[in-house]
């Protein structure tokens, strides 16, 4: 009866569209897709001038529907999103963070920290300046933290008590916060520095300065602690050099004193292209990152990984597992980069946007978060796959201020803390614009989740609220992650403004002071793809949307089933009523997909079941006629 419920309700929403109206022309989305931006540095934030500005109606791109208001109760908004047959729920809490330094990062941020030991601690970290503050002197890096998965939330203290920026967050295994950015405490130049506190929440942080490093210090770091803080080394860093091409790793061997290990270089990109994380049991820590196209032209936009096995003090041969094709799709890396362990097998999420070799990017185009692991059939540099594209979320052009973003970006991986779900968030603009100077696209944070280890994605959510109207951006996502028997949470903080576009790029849209938000995320287990049979035996099974969508005549549906299983696959219509049984039978476990042939249907909206054991899957497809 429930799932009969749960599906009527299904009916319901798609019957009522509730999802934006297209309000690009065709021909805008054209012109949009064709904006060429350069990437430049402002300050220690990168941004860009247009080389070509393509001018779009104002009239149409501020047509805003009128939308119901969110109501907060104790603060707090919940709300529930209906996919592939059941009930994800999503509640919003603000940290407390505000900032008008609204460009958070240059890449995908590591800005929350779940405890996997205490479950109930979760930490954050939010670059803050307060309104009025035009030259950033009072720039600070905040820590809050909520002893209750994020129901509520307290301002602890600022990392660092001086001017600071770009700040990143982790734990070591006794449950504090070690947190690094940039800044000059103790005076000298800025650069990488590292804060670790003495009990969790305390915010008695210990300063630790890396060595220097040339003339140019290293900004921008990335951090990860090793499994133990018995072990000798303490945790592994990442940092880069501002406006010069060179990156460099370290790790720490204590967390008390000053006592680091060498600078050394790899050749990665600058500014936060770059990620790192452990495995599970520590036996090795991973960096995913962005080729440096300068020092090598032949890997522009290409993407390495590189693992240790010593707690970073000697890492493997780069292993290129992207590689770029400038004479097919012009598709390459650009910022978002993200990666996690599940056990002791990397994944990687990252961006592939439209580029030339000369250094420019398409924003307008359409793009593509792809996902990679050691998991995944095939061989490097051609195992990855494509998490999402515009076939998922829609084509959304980007435009407008320039914070080197695309309509499909700065991608966000997690994992359940049982290893078995993976979580990916990524940006995608809205098709609704703001911005008194510079007209720019309001952002959205949507989401997919996974339970067969990356092979298979659900469909995509929309994970943000829609009214009031405000600019979704920078989404970062827990490495690791609590769940119960009965769901899968997943824990995200991300900054809302109610001005599209960043005040660094664009002071003439006015400043606004962006809020940070905790949004927490609970799934269904059978949502995944898993179902508990016995205590001993668990069977994985997914439907994956059918590939074209819209179509014409005919289409495929893939679905996979880890054990022999009978599955049925039947088409419905929208008034609930069967139409076609496309599969009733027996299939071994694997990967299979079958045609299903519309020419005798009318064009319209209709919806593919999937039933196997206990399993159940619906999603909704259109015919075109």
């Amino acid at each position: 009866m429930v799932k009969r419920i749960l599906f009527l309700l299904l009916l319901l929403v798609s019957a009522a569209g509730l999802t934006y109206s297209q309000t690009l022309t065709k021909s805008q989305n054209e012109l949009l897709s064709r904006n060429i931006f350069s990437v430049i540095f402002t300050g220690d934030a990168i941004g860009g001038e247009k080389i070509i500005d393509m001018k779009v109606d104002k009239s149409v791109m501020t047509n805003i529907p009128n939308l119901p208001s969110v109501k907060f109760s104790n603060g707090k908004l919940s709300r529930e999103v209906i996919m592939q047959d059941l009930i994800w729920t999503i509640t919003y809490q603000p940290t407390g963070g505000q900032t008008i330094y609204d460009l958070q990062s240059n890449g995908t941020p590591q800005q929350i920290w779940q405890d996997p030991i205490i479950q109930d601690f979760i930490h954050s970290v939010f670059m803050s300046a307060e309104y009025g503050d035009l030259s950033f002197t009072n720039r600070r890096s905040k820590y809050y933290f909520s002893h209750n998965k994020g129901t509520n939330w307290m301002f602890i203290t600022e990392a660092g008590m001086v001017k600071t920026g770009f700040c990143v967050i982790t734990g070591t295994s006794e449950g504090n916060a070690l947190i690094g950015n940039h800044g000059a405490n103790g005076g000298g130049n800025t650069r990488t520095q590292f804060y670790y506190d003495a009990a969790p929440g305390l915010g008695s942080f210990t300063l630790l300065n890396p060595p220097a490093n040339n003339l140019n210090p290293c900004v921008w770091p990335r951090v990860v602690a090793t499994n133990s803080i018995l072990n000798t080394r303490k945790f592994v860093y990442l940092s880069a050099m501002n406006g010069i091409d060179s990156t460099f790793r370290g790790y720490s061997n204590s967390l008390s004193l000053n006592n680091f290990g060498p600078w050394q270089f790899f050749n990665s990109d600058q500014a936060e292209t770059y990620a790192i994380a452990r495995s599970t049991s520590g036996a090795k820590i991973g960096i995913v990152y962005k080729a440096n196209e300068v020092l090598v032209p032949a890997d522009y936009g290409d993407v390495y990984y590189v693992e240790s096995i010593d707690d970073g003090l000697n890492w493997s041969v780069p292993l290129k597992i992207f590689k770029a094709n400038f004479i097919t799709d012009s598709l390459a890396a650009l910022r978002g980069l993200s990666l996690v362990y599940q056990g002791e097998y990397p994944k990687a999420v990252f961006e592939t946007i439209k580029q030339t070799t000369a250094g420019n990017y398409f924003p307008g185009a359409p793009a593509k978060i792809r996902f990679w692991s050691t998991t995944l059939p095939g061989s490097d540099p051609n195992r990855s796959i494509v998490l999402a594209d515009t076939s998922d979320v829609g084509w959304h052009p980007n435009f407008g201020v320039n914070d080197v973003l695309g309509t499909l970006c700065r991608p966000a991986i997690g994992r359940s803390s049982d290893g078995i779900a993976l979580f990916c968030v990524f940006m995608v603009p809205s098709d609704f614009a703001g911005g008194s100077a510079d007209t720019t696209p309001y952002k959205d944070i949507w989401a997919k989740v996974s339970g067969d280890g990356g092979f298979i994605w659900s469909s995509a959510v929309k994970i943000n609220f829609d009214s009031p109207r405000l600019d979704w951006a920078y989404p970062s996502v827990s490495q690791v992650n609590d769940r119960d028997s009965n769901f899968y949470y997943f824990n995200i903080v991300v900054q809302a403004d109610t001005i599209p576009g960043s005040f660094i790029n664009s002071p003439g849209n006015g400043q606004s002071l962006a809020q940070q938000y905790h949004i927490r995320v609970s799934i269904p287990k059978i949502a995944t793809g898993f179902e508990k049979i016995s205590n001993e035996i668990t069977e994985i099974y997914s439907l994956s949307q059918n590939y074209p969508n819209p179509f014409n005549s005919t289409t495929n549906i893939k679905f996979r089933n880890s054990n022999p299983v009978k599955i049925k696959l039947k088409i419905f219509d929208v008034t609930g009523k069967e139409v076609t049984v496309l599969v009733n039978d027996n299939f071994q476990a694997g990967n299979h997909e079958v045609k299903f042939d519309a020419k005798n249907l009318p064009g319209g909206i209709y919806f593919y079941r999937m039933e196997a054991g206990k399993f159940t899957s619906t999603k909704k497809i259109i015919i075109l006629k």
